[in-house]
């Protein structure tokens, strides 16, 4: 299958953006993280995780 080039730019862009919220916005201040905020911030990146392989799922057929 061959996959467009705008496919791959756009998840790359997409990656970048996310790495830079994660580090630029929501982690600006450095505190000791809690295992609530953990758990959090872990079932936030799972789920965008499932989102994006949903949207795989659904792009290839």
């Amino acid at each position: 299958m061959v996959v467009d080039i705008y496919v791959w730019i756009g998840f790359l862009l997409f990656v970048f953006l996310m790495l830079a919220l994660d580090l630029g916005v929501f982690h600006r201040n450095s505190h000791e993280v809690k295992i609530k905020e953990a758990l959090i911030w872990t079932a936030v990146w799972v789920s965008i995780a499932m989102l994006f392989n949903y949207g795989i799922y659904v792009y290839m057929g």
